[in-house]
C-alpha cells in the first residue's frame, strides 16, 4: 500500500508540475496553484522541506490544501478564459473596423476617380424610376461627401417610400374588405397601420377610434362575463358539482337526510337568477332507496328563491 501511495504522489505530482509550467504563460495565478499542488505531492520536495524545517505537513491538511488550490485554479482558469475571450472579441472588432474603414476609403477613391460615370448612372436610374438601383449605387459612395450624389440618394429614397406607401395602403384596404366588422382587434390593427401611414387622414383616425372603443367594450364585457361565471361557479361544490344552498334545503325535507347521495346537478342561467336541477338518491319512508330530483329558482348569492318542480 505504501508503494501505491508513493506512486500516486509521484504520478500526480509530475502531472500537476507540467500542467502548472504550461499554465504559467496564459494563466499565471492558476499555474502557480498547480505548482504548489505539485510541491505538496512530490516526495523529494516534501522531504527537502522537512529537512530544512523539521516539520511534516499532515496528510489531511495536505489533502484539504490541494482541494482548495484546485478550486482556486478553476476560478483563475475561468477568469483567464473570459479575459482571453474579451481580448479576442476586441481584436476582431478592431479588425472589422479597420476593414470597413479600408473599404470606405477605397469607395471614396473610386468615386473621386469615376465621379461623372457614377453620377450619370444614378441619374439614369432616377429617370427610369428604378429607385432601388439608384439607392444601391449611391449608398456605396455617400462617404465621399458629394452633395449632388447625396441629393439624388435622398430623392430616390423619398420616391421609393411613396411607392411603398401606396402599395401598403392598397394592400391594407384590400385586406379590410375581407375582414368582418365584428372582428374588432383585426380591424383596429389594420386601421392603426393606415393611420400611421396617413396621419392626416380623418377617416382612418375615426375608424381607429371606433374600433378602439369596440375593443375596450368587448374586453369589459369579457371581464364582466368572467367575473359572473366565477361567482356562479362559487355557488357549486368543486367536489361533486352540487349546489350548496339547494342541497341544504333538500336534506331538510328528506325523510332520512343521512341517506342523501348526490347524483347530478345542472343549471340554466336566466340573467338575474339561475334555474338549478339536482338529482339525488335517498331513503323513503319505507326504507327503500329511490331517485329524486328537485328543480329550483335560486339567486346569484346562492339562496333558494322557490321550488319550481320536483319528483316524485
Amino acid at each position: 500500500m505504501k508503494y501505491v501511495y508513493l506512486a500516486l504522489n509521484w504520478g500526480f505530482g509530475v502531472l500537476f508540475l507540467l500542467a502548472g509550467v504550461v499554465s504559467l504563460v496564459d494563466n499565471p495565478l492558476g499555474g502557480l496553484c498547480l505548482l504548489v499542488i505539485s510541491v505538496l505531492l512530490l516526495p523529494p520536495i516534501r522531504n527537502f522541506i522537512y529537512s530544512k524545517t523539521n516539520k511534516e505537513f499532515p496528510v489531511k491538511a495536505r489533502a484539504i490544501s490541494i482541494f482548495v488550490l484546485f478550486i482556486a485554479f478553476g476560478i483563475f482558469a475561468g477568469q483567464s478564459q473570459e479575459r482571453n475571450a474579451q481580448e479576442q472579441a476586441a481584436l476582431e472588432a478592431k479588425q472589422k473596423e479597420e476593414k470597413i474603414a479600408q473599404i470606405r476609403q477605397e469607395n471614396i477613391n473610386y468615386f473621386n476617380a469615376n465621379r461623372e460615370t457614377i453620377i450619370s448612372s444614378v441619374k439614369s436610374a432616377l429617370s427610369s424610376k428604378d429607385y432601388k438601383s439608384a439607392i444601391s449605387q449611391s449608398n456605396k459612395y455617400l462617404a465621399a461627401g458629394d452633395k449632388e450624389l447625396a441629393q439624388m440618394n435622398a430623392q430616390a429614397k423619398k420616391e421609393l417610400a411613396e411607392i411603398q406607401k401606396v402599395e401598403k395602403t392598397k394592400k391594407l384596404l384590400d385586406e379590410l374588405k375581407s375582414v368582418p366588422a365584428k372582428q374588432y382587434e383585426k380591424n383596429k390593427s389594420l386601421y392603426q397601420q393606415l393611420a400611421n401611414l396617413h396621419p392626416e387622414n380623418k377617416q382612418y383616425k375615426e375608424k381607429l377610434n371606433f374600433y378602439n372603443a369596440k375593443v375596450s367594450e368587448a374586453k369589459e364585457k369579457a371581464r364582466i362575463a368572467a367575473e359572473r361565471k366565477k361567482k356562479i361557479e362559487s355557488l357549486f361544490s368543486a367536489w361533486d358539482g352540487s349546489h350548496r344552498g339547494l342541497e341544504r334545503l333538500i336534506k331538510k325535507t328528506m325523510n332520512d337526510p343521512d341517506s342523501y347521495d348526490h347524483v347530478e346537478t345542472v343549471y340554466w342561467d336566466r340573467g338575474s337568477y339561475l334555474i338549478v336541477k339536482t338529482t339525488f338518491r335517498g331513503k323513503n319512508a319505507f326504507g327503500g332507496v329511490v331517485v329524486n330530483w328537485v328543480k329550483a329558482k335560486v339567486d346569484l348569492n346562492g339562496n333558494v328563491i322557490s321550488i319550481v318542480e320536483s319528483y316524485p
